[in-house]
């Protein structure tokens, strides 16, 4: 089966795994794509195939696919421990985008979200990696929250676009940011200061994922680190903007990934 994983931000960190773990991230990276293709590209049919979805995910488990990807995933699931609620957890996460408006109200009811559509995915993929300490998997969660905010905060003028506002809507109100004005993004004082307000909490979620990664999983979730650190840069990118937030999408070269890499390679030496 052909996926496009490597064209990720997530596939250059992939270069230190094993064929084997490529192939099984490849195969979870194309179902975790599937679920947010259908909700993003056919909003109208996305229940119905959803449904489907969580179907064959029935079927794969029951050890009877009926789909070319089913039939990848019961391979995956015969050679790595990844719990089936995991999958439905992402299902239920992507489902919430189809939500019209999509709002959340407070930093709890989004980490719900993010805890679904990001925090899963870091815990599928440690169990592809392997891990000692059971500590290992509150880091992925965590993680998973930092990368799904960095990506909510790159996002945010084509999220607007279509009237999706992921920012807790408690912090517009602490900073005094109206929903119009968001959704429009002007250039305000206002928006600035919450822009940099969940910059900063996004910081401080890397920082606690670093604080709690065990010493005797430091190596061998070393692909886990490189990709929290090319997100982390991607971050740092925006913070570095001369307009926040700025219109422009941050993308990092092929090159600067690699650095990425190289560093946190260094790191486990």
């Amino acid at each position: 089966m052909q996926t496009n994983y490597k064209k990720s931000n997530f596939g250059a960190a992939f270069f230190f795994l094993s064929k084997e773990q490529k192939e099984a991230l490849g195969v979870i990276y194309a179902f975790c794509r599937l679920a947010d293709d259908i909700v993003d590209d056919t909003p109208q049919t996305a229940p119905a195939q959803l449904a489907n979805l969580t179907a064959e995910l029935e079927q794969v488990f029951a050890g009877e696919p009926k789909t070319e990807l089913g039939q990848d995933l019961q391979k995956v699931i015969k050679k790595f421990p990844i719990p089936k609620q995991y999958f439905y957890d992402l299902i239920e996460g992507v489902k919430s985008d189809l939500n019209t408006p999509v709002r959340y109200q407070t930093q709890e009811k989004l980490n719900w979200y993010m805890y679904r559509v990001a925090s899963v995915v870091g815990l599928m993929c440690i169990e592809i990696f392997g891990y000692k300490n059971p500590i290992s998997k509150k880091y992925a969660e965590i993680l998973g929250y930092a990368v799904q905010l960095t990506n909510i905060l790159r996002d945010i003028y084509e999220d607007a676009k279509i009237n999706r506002i992921y920012l807790p809507l408690e912090d517009l109100q602490k900073f005094k940011v109206q929903e119009s004005d968001f959704l429009s993004l002007k250039s305000t004082k206002e928006l600035r200061n919450l822009f940099i307000f969940e910059l900063d909490k996004a910081q401080k979620l890397y920082d606690k994922a670093r604080e709690i990664l065990p010493k005797e999983d430091f190596k061998t979730l070393l692909t886990a680190r490189a990709m929290g650190a090319i997100y982390e840069e991607i971050l740092l990118n925006l913070k570095e903007g001369s307009c926040l937030p700025c219109k422009k999408k941050i993308k990092l070269s092929k090159f600067k990934k690699l650095f990425i890499l190289f560093k946190t390679w260094r790191k486990t030496k």
